[in-house]
C-alpha cells in the first residue's frame, strides 16, 4: 500500500515535520512507514507525507489505514496549532481589535489573553478539559478536510475554516482588554490617590484604624484620642450601610487627613479588604501593622 498526502503553509514546515516525525505510534508498531519530504518553495512550502506498508494480515483494509492515518495526522496538527501556533494567532487578533494601543501594551494584552484561554479557571483539570474540547474540534475540521482532499493548507484552514476557534481566540482577547482596561484605570486611581497624599501637609501624624472583619472601623490618633471627622460623622448618622461604601468612607478619610503614619489594628487577622489594599499600596512605608496592642487584645476578647 502506499498513500500520501500534501501540507502547504508559508511557515513552520520544518516543525510540522518534526512533530510528524515522533508520532504515528499506532501504524509504526504494526510495520508501517513514514516518510517526509519538505519541497520549499514561493510564497509557499510543501510537505510531502507518504505512508508506505502492507495490510496482507486482512485484518484491516487499505482504507482503514489510510483513515486511521489521517486521523493521527489531524490530532498531530491540531496539537501543534494549539501549542506553536495560538500566541501567534492570538496577537494577530490583538493587533485588529486593539490597534491603536502602543506595540508594548498589545504584547502586554496579548500575554493576558494567553492566559485566559489557557489558565481561565483555577483548576487545572478543567483547564486541560477545556484545551482538550478545543483541540478535538480542530482535529474533527482537520479530518473532515483530509476525507475528501489529499491536499491541505494549514493557513488557510485556521483562517477561514476554524470559525469557532476564532470565537474563542476573540473571546479571550476582549477578556483579557476589559481585564487590562480595569486595571489600568485602578492604577490610574492609586496614582490620583498618590499625589493628593504627597502633596497636602499631614494633618495628623498618626493615625490608628482598628478594621472589624464586618468592615466596620474606627480611627483615633497617637494620643489614643478618637479623631472626628465629618466623613465619620456621615458613617455614624448613616448607618452601617454596604461594605463598600465604608471602603469609599475609609479611603476618604485616611486621604484627606494624610497622616505620617497608619496603624492597622484588628482582633484577628486583618480583612483581606480592597480598602486595604488602596491604602497600602498608597501610603506605602507609612502603613504599620500593629503586633497586638491592648485595644487589639480588648476587641478579641469582646469578639469571643
Amino acid at each position: 500500500m502506499h498513500y500520501s498526502l500534501e501540507l502547504v503553509m508559508q511557515n513552520g514546515c520544518q516543525h510540522i515535520m518534526e512533530q510528524l516525525e515522533t508520532g504515528f505510534y499506532w501504524l509504526k508498531e504494526r510495520g508501517f512507514q513514514l516518510e517526509f519530504q519538505i519541497i520549499n518553495g514561493e510564497p509557499f512550502n510543501r510537505l510531502l507525507v507518504t505512508l508506505n506498508g502492507s495490510t496482507c494480515s486482512g485484518v484491516f483494509h487499505d482504507e482503514d489505514i489510510i483513515y486511521i492515518f489521517k486521523h493521527q495526522l489531524a490530532e498531530i496538527l491540531s496539537e501543534a496549532i494549539l501549542n506553536h501556533w495560538e500566541k501567534k494567532l492570538i496577537r494577530r487578533q490583538v493587533e485588529r481589535s486593539c490597534k491603536r494601543l502602543p506595540l508594548e501594551e498589545q504584547v502586554e494584552l496579548a500575554e493576558r489573553a494567553v492566559h485566559f484561554l489557557r489558565r481561565c479557571i483555577d483548576n487545572e483539570s478543567l483547564n486541560l478539559l477545556l484545551k482538550f474540547g478545543r483541540r478535538n474540534k480542530i482535529s474533527h475540521s482537520i479530518l473532515e478536510h483530509l476525507e475528501t482532499h489529499d491536499t491541505l493548507n494549514l493557513e488557510g484552514l485556521v483562517n477561514f475554516s476554524l470559525q469557532e476557534y476564532w470565537r474563542e481566540i476573540r473571546f479571550a482577547v476582549d477578556l483579557a482588554y476589559e481585564d487590562y482596561k480595569s486595571e489600568k484605570q485602578y492604577n490610574d486611581f492609586i496614582r490620583l490617590l498618590k499625589y493628593f497624599v504627597e502633596t497636602q501637609p499631614p494633618k495628623n501624624p498618626e493615625v490608628n484604624v482598628y478594621l472589624a472583619e464586618n468592615g466596620v472601623f474606627q480611627f483615633w490618633d497617637e494620643n489614643g484620642r478618637v479623631i472626628e471627622h465629618d466623613f465619620i460623622d456621615l458613617y455614624l448618622e448613616d448607618g452601617l450601610g454596604s461594605s463598600d461604601n465604608l471602603d469609599d468612607i475609609l479611603i476618604s478619610v485616611l486621604i484627606t487627613v494624610a497622616p505620617r503614619r497608619i496603624i492597622f489594628h484588628s482582633s484577628g487577622k486583618l480583612p483581606d479588604t480592597g480598602s486595604a489594599q488602596i491604602i497600602k499600596r498608597v501610603f506605602k512605608e507609612r502603613v504599620l501593622m500593629c503586633p497586638g496592642c491592648d485595644r487589639c487584645l480588648g476587641h478579641r476578647r469582646s469578639d469571643h
